[in-house]
């Protein structure tokens, strides 16, 4: 025997689907929400690998503050050297002083890309703004996320940590020498990017 199968009154009906397009609403609202997240992202390593202006590439503390594998292959190469990612490099991150009313001073340098054999690297470099000489320059490699820095400490005393591959040794050598040829070309406005390097 067949149980006839109750009708649902109008009136619940209409609440049902008025249930239904609040949950709609409120998880539309939700993604819009999440979008300031995502559009925090591109000042990292991301948009720097993309970037073709050099006055429009994010700067060294942007890409360290928005990019985690930065941050750990940095950190990495200058613990193997017995030293630790400074203070003022981590300025951007939240609760650093560029969240206190008195940002601190620009001191870092655009993340320019480069393709180096083929391969793609982020180079750039950023100073202690209470010390000029206290500074630290990376050659990040984005695939293989590790990164040759050039770091001279408060004393004064440079060393090159992390891959030191002789094609990395010479790119870090010719950038922090103004008068190379490959210096002055980084310097140039019209600059093409990413800057193509080989070894051979």
């Amino acid at each position: 025997m067949r149980v006839p199968r109750k009708r649902v009154p109008p009136s619940r009906h209409r609440r049902c689907c008025a249930c239904l397009l609040m949950l709609l609403a409120g998880t539309a609202l939700a993604a819009e929400d999440t979008g300031p997240v995502k559009q925090d992202a591109p000042r990292g390593a991301a948009m720097a690998s993309q970037c073709t202006q050099a006055d429009r590439c994010p700067l060294f503390d942007d890409v360290y503050a928005a990019t985690p594998a930065f941050r750990h292959a940095l950190s990495l190469s200058l613990r193997h050297g017995g030293e630790q990612v400074p203070e003022w490099v981590k300025d951007k991150l939240p609760g650093g002083k560029a969240r206190s009313d008195t940002p601190p001073a620009v001191t870092a340098s655009a993340m320019l890309p480069l393709r180096i054999d083929e391969r793609p690297y982020l180079l750039g470099r950023m100073t202690d703004p209470e010390n000029p000489a206290h500074r630290v320059a990376t050659l990040y490699d984005t695939q293989r996320g590790i990164a040759t820095v050039h770091y001279v400490g408060k004393d004064g005393d440079p060393r090159l940590l992390g891959d030191d591959t002789e094609i990395l040794r010479k790119v870090m050598t010719d950038y922090l020498n103004a008068d190379s040829p490959f210096a002055r070309s980084l310097a140039r406005p019209d600059v093409a990017l990413p800057i193509p390097v080989s070894s051979q």
